[in-house]
């Protein structure tokens, strides 16, 4: 079995391609186990009080520290989450980005991104919810929703 990693920044997101002579039970398992890491990398837990629950990363729309906690806020709930912000910004898939010290956002949901002097103000598709964007991270931001496919 031969495994090739092509590394461009011409491509938008990962993807992988197996190739192979047969439909077999080899090739069955390697679908198995990429979709199983595919499903882990999907989920992140979340907290309230007692209570954890699993959540994809699809419904989060940012993720903001309060008072050293790290709290992932959904259209209407707030969980604590058990990772420091720098660990989810190395691990979070691509379309979730740092847009201040104290957040990074799912660039997917993004409704609208309202620049004025007072503040670059962000707000999310179905949810009330607002947070501020850096003017240090405002220029990633726009390149990102330049290359957001609709």
């Amino acid at each position: 079995m031969k495994i090739r990693v092509e590394i461009s920044p011409k491509y938008s997101e990962k993807e992988i391609v197996v190739r192979s002579s047969a439909d077999d039970d080899e090739l069955k398992e390697i679908i198995r186990d990429i979709e199983e890491i595919q499903s882990k990398l999907g989920k992140i837990n979340g907290y309230i009080d007692d209570t954890v629950y699993s959540l994809s990363l699809n419904d989060i729309l940012f993720f903001e520290t309060n008072d050293r906690n790290i709290y992932a806020h959904t259209t209407d709930k707030a969980f604590l989450v058990h990772f420091r912000l720098y660990e989810l910004e190395n691990n979070l898939p691509d379309n979730f980005l740092r847009i201040s010290k104290s957040s990074i956002i799912n660039v997917d949901e993004i409704l609208s991104l309202n620049t004025s002097v007072t503040g670059n103000l962000i707000q999310f598709k179905s949810s009330y919810k607002t947070i501020y964007v850096s003017r240090r991270f405002l220029k990633e931001l726009k390149n990102r929703l330049n290359q957001r496919k609709f």
